[in-house]
């Protein structure tokens, strides 16, 4: 196994910090290179690199969830069908399973933040965000600039052969300040996992939504879109950061006030564009605003299912076309904008051919 000091002395002529050649900081190189390597394929298959940042952004967002529900799944079986003996922010050993899954996203935000100040600059305070809290449930505050050493790094227990990290240790190697002794990196996986399954459950309906646009499915699934970030931001969210708050009341440490403080920023700024879409349908009433007239009363007149279920929430006085006397079907509706454009377009020009006779 390369040494990393070693190569930095011989080809750099400088030694950094002996962790550096820790897994610590391997295994973030080792994703954070992968993700370049995916945003590269994808940049030369898309041909565009606004197309290819979302086809990456979907693919993480689909990794995510799917390693999350996994653990989650496995760990509620195992603990007998529940969560109530878990502790959000309870110590976790490096290498495991959850450490990887919030590794590879903290590496993907990583990746990911030069193109969200590039195109996407609402994002940038996001992936700060997460980038941050995930390096704290990861146990960097530990390393400069912090230097918080609010973790027993050395005095916790030796992790057992067939852990995950004993396979991984030629490619991550052995941090060089353990002895027999291995070190705490994750102040609560369970928290940083559920956090991320949380988050991406609303994301992953935004990718679908975003997927069948222009499409016949684009309205059911901007509806699933706008219920599952609801529910997931109003709800799940605000639950999860009632039980961090009341574990950082109770321990008072610096890592629990600092967890806090994070995850109510992620929360807010989820919050925030929640309300960008929210805002629209509110004040107008409409699922798409920016749809022909009748246009949710059409589709939903084609798809006689869907519109049972969508009148579980909604009045049929307001969703039935054959209620509705002053009908028009959204082709009309266009042809008569169009025509109504050009007839003022013209009037337009007459008016200006007119002064510039007079003149």
């Amino acid at each position: 196994m390369v040494s990393i000091v070693e190569w930095c002395e011989s080809n750099w002529g400088f030694s950094p910090p002996s962790y550096v050649d820790s897994w610590h900081f391997r295994l973030p190189l080792f994703w954070i290179t992968m993700w370049t390597i995916g945003e590269v394929v994808a940049a030369k298959i898309y041909k565009d690199v606004r197309q290819s940042c979302k086809k990456i952004s979907l693919l993480h967002c689909i990794v995510a969830f799917a390693l999350s529900s996994v653990w989650l799944a496995y760990h509620f079986v195992k603990s007998g069908f529940s969560f109530k003996d878990y502790v959000l922010t309870s110590y976790e050993f490096p290498g495991t399973f959850e450490h990887h899954i919030l590794n590879i996203s903290m590496s993907y935000f990583v990746v990911d933040l030069p193109f969200a100040i590039a195109f996407h600059r609402t994002f940038i305070v996001h992936h700060l965000l997460c980038i941050a809290a995930f390096m704290a449930i990861q146990g960097y505050l530990r390393y400069w600039p912090f230097e918080m050493d609010f973790m027993a790094w050395e005095t916790s227990p030796s992790v057992a052969p067939s852990h995950l990290k004993q396979y991984m240790l030629d490619w991550f190697g052995q941090d060089p300040l353990e002895s027999d002794k291995q070190m705490q990196l994750l102040m609560g996986g369970f928290n940083g996992v559920f956090n991320l399954w949380m988050a991406e459950l609303g994301g992953l309906f935004f990718h679908i939504n975003r997927a069948f646009q222009g499409t016949e499915w684009e309205m059911p699934s901007r509806g699933l879109f706008v219920l599952m970030f609801t529910f997931s931001r109003c709800y799940l969210w605000p639950m999860y950061i009632r039980y961090l708050y009341e574990e950082a009341a109770r321990t008072r440490t610096a890592f629990h006030f600092i967890g806090g403080g994070l995850e109510t920023g992620l929360f807010l700024t989820n919050l925030h564009f929640l309300w960008k879409n929210l805002k629209p349908i509110l004040k107008t009433g409409r699922l798409m605003p920016k749809k022909p007239r009748y246009y949710h009363r059409e589709w939903l007149e084609k798809h006689p299912s869907m519109f049972r279920a969508a009148s579980f929430f909604v009045p049929k006085d307001k969703i039935d076309l054959k209620r509705r006397a002053s009908y028009q079907s959204s082709k009309d509706l266009s042809m008569e904008e169009e025509l109504f454009s050009a007839g003022s377009k013209g009037s337009v020009r007459s008016r200006s051919n007119g002064t510039k006779k007079s003149n």
